[in-house]
């Protein structure tokens, strides 16, 4: 095996549940020796391991280095590197990467950053290399079939392009997966529209609903300069109002600007892929949808 669990202790400990951190290391390592890996098992592995990414950089980098003040005794360089960088994914292990090949930032930070960065990398890498080898579906079950519903029509849900059955012309309820964002929500919007294949109303209604919800968040940064006060979530989970003449005020101001300009870029993410799918959308003659809209 091209790797272990046991190679990426950092972003292991990190993982809110190891078992399944274990898990999509080995499937990810899988797929490369095997050239190829279920889409499903795919975007599970890169769920499961941003997630625990993402908390790792904090333990090894931001905490120690940059919160509660700490920044405050970083060169301005370094604190501008670390405003750089957004460790939501895989992905951004690689962009993290390219930009620490080109910092010319030193001190302590900047090694966590190289350190943790050598170590989870290879993650990324092997993510990136299965983009173009994925199999589509799940794995045959091994148990006994279960019985095929011939009269089931199932086609691409508007909202989260996903492949969901059609009930009385509409998407059948269903968790909605963000573009870009890797994470599920309980209830896809998709259920009040028609298939992909023969509307686009849901690809209308999501790009207003992005280029509202862009309008709000320019609107909040604009405004920044503004804010009197902070929610922030404290280390057992609930809400804690930050003041000004409060020590962490800058921090999470930071962190609160750094979260803002991070989802702007997502929300920009995903109204381009709605807009490039409009623009490119045509009606599919189907007979199976025609008849029950």
């Amino acid at each position: 095996m091209i790797f272990t669990p046991d190679d990426f202790p950092t972003a292991r400990s990190a993982a809110s549940k190891v078992e399944r951190f274990d898990a999509a290391v080995r499937d990810l390592a899988e797929g490369i020796e095997n050239g190829s890996i279920r889409n499903t098992v795919l975007k599970d592995a890169k769920f499961t391991l941003s997630n625990a990414v993402g908390k790792g950089w904090d333990i090894m980098v931001s905490e120690p280095f940059f919160w509660a003040g700490r920044f405050e005794g970083q060169p301005e360089d370094v604190n501008a590197l670390h405003r750089s960088i957004s460790m939501l994914s895989l992905h951004d292990l690689l962009a993290t990467s390219r930009k620490l090949e080109r910092t010319k930032a030193t001190g302590p930070a900047v090694d966590a950053m190289r350190a943790y960065v050598a170590e989870t990398l290879p993650l990324a890498k092997a993510a990136a290399d299965l983009k173009n080898k994925v199999v589509k579906g799940r794995a045959p079950s091994a148990g006994p079939a279960k019985p095929v519903n011939p009269n089931k029509i199932v086609r691409t849900c508007p909202c989260c392009f996903r492949q969901i059955a059609v009930v009385n012309g509409t998407m059948a309820h269903h968790g909605y997966e963000r573009p870009g964002w890797g994470y599920q929500t309980a209830s896809c919007p998709g259920i009040r529209f028609r298939p992909l294949e023969v509307s686009d109303e849901g690809l209308v209604y999501m790009i207003d609903q992005h280029e509202r919800h862009l309008g709000l968040l320019e609107k909040r940064l604009a405004d920044f300069g503004s804010i009197t006060s902070l929610v922030r979530q404290s280390r057992n989970g609930k809400p804690v109002t930050i003041s000004p003449d409060d020590p962490q005020w800058g921090s999470a101001l930071r962190s609160h600007r750094f979260e803002l300009e991070a989802e702007i870029r997502q929300t920009k993410f995903g109204l381009e892929t709605y807009k490039e799918r409009r623009a490119n959308w045509a009606p599919v003659e189907d007979a199976a949808i025609s008849k029950k809209t």
